[in-house]
């Protein structure tokens, strides 16, 4: 999985967001904002990647333990599916 092509990360008023541009833009409406470890993850997710290897990822990267950080990656991908950011 990874993230759709056209998306791209900024700080907006001291916030990290990904916004969708080029042809991209006119299917996809908005901005997610993203905190630290949702910004590490989009970024990782840039290329293509697995749930095992975010999860290994975020464990080297912060001080989470494996189903803590297993969980995380979970939620976040699963939301980035729903709307429609991720391609598998």
């Amino acid at each position: 999985m990874k993230i759709k092509q056209g998306f791209v990360v900024r700080e907006v008023a001291g916030k990290s967001v990904a916004v969708a541009t080029g042809a991209l833009s006119r299917e996809f409406h908005g901005m997610v904002t993203l905190n630290g470890t949702g910004r590490f993850l989009f970024e990782e997710l840039k290329n293509d990647t697995d749930v095992e290897k975010l999860t290994k990822r975020l464990t080297e990267e912060y001080d989470v333990d494996v189903d803590t950080a297993q969980k995380a990656v979970l939620t976040f991908t699963d939301a980035l599916r729903r709307a429609g950011i991720l391609e598998e």
